[in-house]
Parts: structure tokens; C-alpha cells; sequence
């Protein structure tokens, strides 16, 4: 699996999996900007929000942009999620940064459409 292939890996599991997978690929200040009433999060706030929150049963992205840039790796893309008969879509991006410890998600913004 090649980098790009990975991040697109990490950030479907971001969609659906819980606290133990954001507590090992989030960077420690990493920022989220959310729909409100979430709003923006950084650091141990998004943790927080994500055990307490319900998680997607599926996901799926459109539009995908992938692009590299030193250390870091840069996503875009339109989600489609659903959970039970609630859906959603927006607009995402989310960006890496290559670490020691490997490629953590330093920051992620979703615009409802």
C-alpha cells in the first residue's frame, strides 16, 4: 500500500471507528472544525467528543484529491455517510503530517452541502 493509499485508508477509519483509532493517528494538537453545535475542537476536546458520539456505519467519498507536499499530505474530497436512515454529506479536508511515530492527522474540516 502505497502513501497515498494509506492516508485514504486512515481517513475512512476516521469516519467509522472510535476513541482507540483517533487516539493513535491523531496528532496531540490536532484541530477539527465541525458543523456547529460541535464548532471547533483541538487537542484532548476532540477525544472527548468521539467517545461520547455515535460513529458511522458506512462512508463514502467523491471528488478525491490527494496531494503531497514535504511532510505532509493533503486530502479533499465529498463525503456521503450513513448511520441507521440518517445520512450526510459535506465537504472535507484533512491534512497529515509525517512524524516519528508515522503519519499523524494534524487537522480536518467538514462544510455540510
Amino acid at each position: 500500500m502505497n502513501i497515498e493509499q494509506a492516508r485514504w485508508q486512515d481517513e475512512q477509519r476516521f469516519w467509522l471507528e472510535g476513541p482507540a483509532f483517533y487516539n493513535d493517528k491523531i496528532a496531540e494538537d490536532a484541530v477539527m472544525v465541525l458543523p456547529k453545535p460541535t464548532g471547533i475542537l483541538c487537542g484532548k476536546k476532540i477525544l472527548n467528543v468521539i467517545e461520547k458520539g455515535p460513529r458511522w456505519e458506512s462512508v463514502e467519498f467523491e471528488d478525491e484529491i490527494a496531494m503531497r507536499h514535504g511532510s505532509a499530505f493533503v486530502l479533499a474530497y465529498e463525503a456521503h455517510a450513513k448511520r441507521g436512515k440518517d445520512t450526510y454529506r459535506a465537504l472535507c479536508s484533512s491534512t497529515y503530517c509525517e512524524a516519528d511515530e508515522g503519519w499523524k492527522l494534524i487537522a480536518h474540516n467538514q462544510v455540510p452541502v
